[in-house]
């Protein structure tokens, strides 16, 4: 809540759009694979209110492997960007090639470009006209549907976060083992 200044809307550049991953996102450890998205949302119009929605897939733990635990995206673009995270190096590319592309196509075609194990959260024209319910997705079986998040990256101008990573996850104690329960 401290990111978020007084009095502004939820397409205010200034509204943090926060992509956080839970402490054992990239482990075997079961349903430890969701991103929490929250900023203000558009959704809830004309009361915009703090929120959150989840994501699963792989996004969340390719993340991790790259090595953060979050991501914070404040302010707006002068033209549609994409961001290209790989490890240590964060880069804003063009997305003049995807704007107004699904989707589904624009995570093709930013694979065919960066490789076909990055793993991709994108808006649709949804996101890019600023609809108030727009979703934000990755791969085909994945959407962050609640608040409007797909609004609040394209009122930033930023059609896709990709990311692909070589490191892993740490685990405090790798050596011990659940033990089993019997009855």
């Amino acid at each position: 809540m401290d990111l978020i200044p007084p009095g502004i809307g939820a397409l205010d550049p200034r509204n943090p759009l926060m992509f956080m991953v839970g402490a054992l996102v990239g482990t075997p450890a079961p349903s430890s694979g969701r991103v929490t998205v929250s900023g203000l949302s558009p959704q809830a119009y004309p009361d915009e209110w703090y929120t959150r929605a989840n994501l699963g897939g792989h996004w969340g733990s390719e993340l991790k492997y790259a090595g953060y635990d979050g991501l914070v995206v404040t302010g707006r673009a002068p033209k549609p960007v994409y961001l290209w995270i790989e490890d240590d190096r964060v880069e804003v590319r063009d997305a003049a090639s995807v704007w107004g592309q699904g989707l589904i196509q624009t995570q093709k075609t930013l694979q065919g470009e960066l490789g076909p194990d990055v793993r991709i959260v994108a808006i649709g024209p949804a996101g890019e006209n600023l609809c108030r319910y727009a979703v934000l997705a990755t791969s085909t079986e994945s959407a962050a549907g609640q608040g409007g998040f797909g609004a609040v990256m394209g009122s930033k101008n930023l059609k896709a976060v990709a990311v692909r990573g070589h490191g892993g996850v740490g685990v405090a104690q790798p050596p011990r083992h659940c033990a089993a329960l019997a009855w």
